[in-house]
């Protein structure tokens, strides 16, 4: 099946480390002066729609399954309107993420979400919030580390050595967070604080300064 991938050149990068192998796609580094061919494609991928607006969204709803990266912000809000309901998905293919077999994803039709399933079939339905599922739990848990480091008084080196040989967890908090990208989990935490407010979800200062 045609498919494109739309996204700077590290995250394309890491999504053909991972599930994008899979894919085969044709790939097209954002932002470019020159435009694809947008009908020759069944299924369009962006990777970055959570933090910039989507060059899909200069077209009409046309017959091509849209991939949303929707971590960032749920797929609702990023959609501008319910024409694209039927044809859109929101995934989580954040680095650190991208590279499992089973990829997280959403959608707000039976339709679209059948249709995306037939093109990935290793793929999870999870409801559509900030962070989804997995990164929401993993962000969070990033941002508690780097409350306990503050609070603490203890060096995110030394928290790093309790999670690696007490929990015998795959990467330390530094790893995971530079996996991911800081950057990345402090929209996450920000945009739940904006959400249920700063006394549900506050931000580490910590993570305030990555």
């Amino acid at each position: 099946m045609p498919t494109l991938v739309i996204g700077s050149a590290e995250r394309l990068a890491a999504l053909m480390a991972g599930v994008g192998r899979r894919w085969q796609p044709d790939l097209w580094e954002w932002p470019s002066r020159t435009a694809p061919n947008w009908s020759f494609y069944e299924v369009i991928v962006d990777l970055e729609a959570d933090e910039r607006p989507s060059p899909a969204f200069q077209l009409l709803p046309g017959q091509a399954l849209w991939v949303f990266q929707s971590v960032r912000k749920p797929l609702a809000a990023i959609l501008p309107d319910q024409r694209w309901w039927p044809r859109a998905v929101g995934v989580n293919l954040l680095p650190g993420f991208c590279e499992r077999e089973v990829v997280e994803a959403t959608a707000l039709t039976t339709a679209a979400w059948e249709r995306f399933k037939a093109w990935e079939p290793h793929s999870l339905r999870v409801p559509d919030q900030v962070g989804l599922v997995s990164a929401r739990l993993l962000c969070l848990i990033l941002n508690e580390a780097l409350w306990l480091a503050a609070e603490g008084g203890v060096s995110l080196e030394t928290l790093d050595t309790a999670v690696q040989l007490g929990l015998n967890y795959p990467y330390t908090i530094s790893q995971w967070g530079q996996r991911i990208g800081w950057s990345h989990v402090r929209a996450i935490v920000e945009a739940l604080q904006a959400e249920y407010g700063a006394g549900v979800y506050a931000v580490a200062p910590f993570l305030r300064a990555k």
